[in-house]
């Protein structure tokens, strides 16, 4: 099964649409196997409704559970620090671009902007999920 790495976004969509399987994670969940970035699943708890409303959080770990979380090590976050200087973008997505490009898992966002300029790093295309 072909590995993908889910930017924040892709699962932000996912907890707030009610019709489910119009989404990207819908799509993807029975062809890919999914990954995560440990500063997505950082981002994902920083929501107050997570931490205000047990269902939300019910939802989000049930989610998770399905998905592999990639840990910060030195050579991403050595990457990432490159990154954030080389594109002056932000470190959240310095480090989410960071842990795609050394685990060699294609990224996945609805944010294609935030990532588009930088050199090697592959995109999956939302055309190719249908």
């Amino acid at each position: 099964m072909i590995k993908v790495l889910l930017d924040t976004s892709v699962i932000i969509e996912f907890l707030r649409v009610k019709e489910k399987d119009k989404t990207l994670h819908y799509k993807l969940a029975d062809k890919y196997q999914l990954y995560v970035s440990i500063i997505t699943h950082t981002e994902l708890y920083s929501g107050r409704s997570v931490w205000e409303n047990k269902d939300a959080r019910s939802e989000l770990e049930s989610l998770l559970s399905e998905i592999k979380i990639i840990p910060l090590d030195k050579k991403i976050s050595m990457e990432a620090g490159k990154l954030k200087a080389k594109y002056d973008m932000n470190l959240i997505d310095a480090i989410i671009a960071a842990t795609s490009l050394k685990t060699k898992i294609q990224l996945v966002t609805l944010n294609t902007k935030h990532f588009s300029l930088i050199k090697g790093l592959k995109i999956l295309d939302s055309s190719e999920t249908e």
